[in-house]
């Protein structure tokens, strides 16, 4: 069995934190290369399950997040902060602490204004909002991930449609700018939704060639785009229940997909601090590397991201010697610097 070890916000966690994990130091001795994905962790999590690079990241997290299947060509729209720069408008972040009355009341004015224009907005979570469309769009767009602290023009919508999607996010502008929501968010001090950020468009039909696993995931976005990918290709996924050991998970797992070519996904929840990678470390990699060396498992990938950049480290089981070796001379584990932009 391949296990896909998927641990949000890791690497956005301090040197000192990640250099004292035991099982990180473990898999720092036994893993390759860390094979770097600027495009954002839900992309590095399917090229660990070698998908096709052309697989569209969209439909497959709104089929996680709930939506129901369909032909739509499907959209990720996340709300998002935009500050003008001097020579350009950069990407801050994402506004997830929206009320729910508050998601309705802006989902409800952009739904009006592009009800013309075949286009409708859905807000299946405070952090899962989509557009849709009935026939398939010509726009090529940058992954979030990609583009977040960096100035947009060059990451705007491009392909044939390209300026009418360009349009429409500056129209998006001037409707959210004295929006009600925002001007109560700005007198409480909070940061406004300027805009909506689209990518990962396209159908579920194009999501091709994508492997049967088993998922145990977290809420979230990357839990997500594992639970579609679960549930698009005959898969099965179940929630990640907090009250359940680690320990049941993997056997569970191991259970259901024993043969040698089955892959799982865990998306643990996001990693916020130090204590957290700690836990991480002792519950989840430390015994998933233990059922590496007994052989219940044929290899290990973990994919973590964090300040701007996903990683995946790949472990397969290490010899008697190396595994005395990992344990004598341990290797903390360091993250290399991201590749320049």
């Amino acid at each position: 069995m391949h296990l896909i070890l998927v641990a949000p916000g890791l690497l956005a966690q301090s040197h000192e934190a990640l250099g004292a994990g035991r099982a990180l130091a473990r898999l720092a001795f036994a893993a390759c290369t860390p094979r770097v994905q600027t495009a954002g962790i839900a992309t590095a999590m399917l090229d660990a399950l070698d998908a096709p690079p052309s697989t569209p990241i969209a439909p497959l997290a709104a089929l996680g997040a709930g939506m129901r299947d369909g032909d739509d060509y499907v959209l990720a729209a996340d709300p998002v902060l935009l500050v003008a720069d001097r020579d350009d408008v950069v990407l801050v972040q994402r506004i997830d602490d929206l009320e729910d009355g508050d998601v309705a009341a802006l989902v409800a004015t952009l739904n009006r204004h592009f009800a013309g224009d075949g286009l409708e907005f859905v807000a299946i979570r405070r952090d899962a909002w989509f557009a849709k469309s009935a026939r398939a769009r010509a726009v090529e767009t940058t992954p979030f991930d990609a583009a977040r602290a960096r100035g947009v023009f060059p990451h705007l919508p491009r392909g044939n449609d390209g300026a009418i999607w360009r349009r429409w996010q500056n129209e998006i502008g001037m409707l959210l700018h004295e929006h009600p929501v925002n001007v109560a968010r700005q007198h409480a001090g909070e940061p406004a939704v300027t805009g909506i950020w689209f990518w990962g468009g396209g159908r579920l039909r194009d999501a091709v060639g994508l492997p049967v696993v088993t998922v145990a995931a977290a809420n979230g976005r990357v839990g997500d785009v594992a639970r579609g990918v679960a549930r698009h290709a005959a898969g099965r996924d179940d929630p990640l229940q907090p009250t359940v050991s680690t320990q049941q998970v993997l056997a569970e797992l191991h259970r259901k997909n024993a043969g040698a070519q089955a892959q799982s996904i865990v998306v643990t929840q996001a990693i916020a601090d130090g204590s957290a990678v700690g836990t991480f470390d002792a519950q989840w990699l430390g015994p998933a590397l233990d059922l590496l060396d007994a052989k219940r498992i044929g290899r290990i990938t973990l994919v973590a991201d964090g300040n701007g950049v996903a990683m995946s480290w790949t472990a397969t089981r290490p010899s008697w010697w190396a595994r005395v070796a990992a344990r004598v001379r341990r290797r903390p584990f360091v993250v290399p610097p991201p590749p320049r932009p």
